[in-house]
């Protein structure tokens, strides 16, 4: 009686998934989050011989497409691909944020960390930090974020306290579109995650004059981190996948065991890493510590920034 109890649980496990899983990027196309939620879905669609079907919902500094998935059926069929922002930062920064970004999600696997760095457009008259600070005592310059209370937003007001310059920010769906104004002399500088902006630096088309990172970056070694020059700052991101709280832990760790097992393939962890990210390989539990630490520090920083999302 009991093994017959328990069957339908093990039919579960044994057949998840038996049809096409949802994975939704919060932010628009092109972006990191996309780049490496694609990543994602070519490794589990190879594994688990499912099709992992990429849609992205951008806006709201990635809270649309975040309680988009938090109003879903925990059943392993619509999952989030998602960066910090929606789930540290937009709840504190927030007097009514639309979910719990930790409550009511069941973190899976945080999968890589990306420093972010400083990046002028091709009209900016400055080879370096200094240079910068310096023509910022001129004129007002304009900085892009991927939305209000991202790491590319922070990264630009904790610039703004250690250098004592005043910067109008300009806030984006994403990080494709301050690219793409960047490229067109809208926009001065941005703070963006380094494999948004690689292909760009790569190209020459824009120039990176420092990191937010404690030690540089094995994909960028030429270019001094910030606090080498004098402005400390160690903001970046993490992606990672999650799923609406309730979803069965089998089907957690169906997921988190395959995410494991792809990216520890060498030439899957060499790709990665060029592409300026470092593995961190967070397993749920430590996600949840992660995610966690990550709010509370946010929430001790808004008293001195007071960033507001309303």
């Amino acid at each position: 009686m009991l093994t017959m109890a328990f069957a339908p649980l093990l039919a579960a496990a044994q057949t998840y998934p038996d049809k096409p899983v949802k994975m939704i990027v919060p932010y628009p196309a092109g972006g990191p989050a996309d780049q490496i939620a694609r990543e994602l879905a070519n490794g589990l669609s190879q594994a688990l011989g499912q099709t992992f079907v990429i849609e992205t919902k951008g806006g709201g500094s990635g809270s649309i497409g975040t309680a988009y998935v938090a109003k879903a059926a925990p059943d392993g069929y619509t999952l989030l691909a998602s960066a910090g922002a929606p789930h540290t930062a937009v709840p504190v920064f927030s007097s009514n944020p639309p979910y719990d970004g930790i409550k009511e999600f069941s973190p899976i696997l945080m999968i890589i960390d990306v420093p972010n760095v400083m990046v002028i457009g091709p009209h900016v008259k400055a080879t370096n930090v200094k240079e910068f600070i310096e023509l910022a005592k001129t004129k007002v310059m304009t900085y892009g974020s991927s939305g209000t209370g991202s790491s590319t937003h922070l990264a630009g007001e904790i610039f703004q306290i250690e250098t004592k310059v005043k910067m109008t920010h300009v806030p984006y769906k994403g990080a494709t579109p301050v690219v793409n104004d960047m490229l067109g002399g809208h926009v001065d500088v941005s703070f963006l995650n380094l494999s948004a902006m690689l292909p760009h630096l790569k190209s020459g088309k824009l120039r990176a004059i420092g990191l937010s990172a404690e030690t540089r970056a094995k994909a960028l070694p030429d270019v001094p981190t910030l606090g080498e020059q004098g402005v400390p700052d160690n903001t970046g991101s993490w992606y990672g996948l999650l799923a609406p709280a309730g979803t069965p832990d089998h089907v957690v760790r169906v997921l988190y065991d395959a995410s494991v097992k792809y990216f520890s393939q060498p030439e899957v962890r060499a790709r990665v890493e060029a592409s300026g990210s470092e593995l961190k390989m967070l397993n749920p539990k430590q996600f949840l510590a992660a995610l966690t630490e990550e709010k509370r520090q946010l929430a001790e920083l808004n008293k001195i920034l007071n960033i507001k999302m309303d």
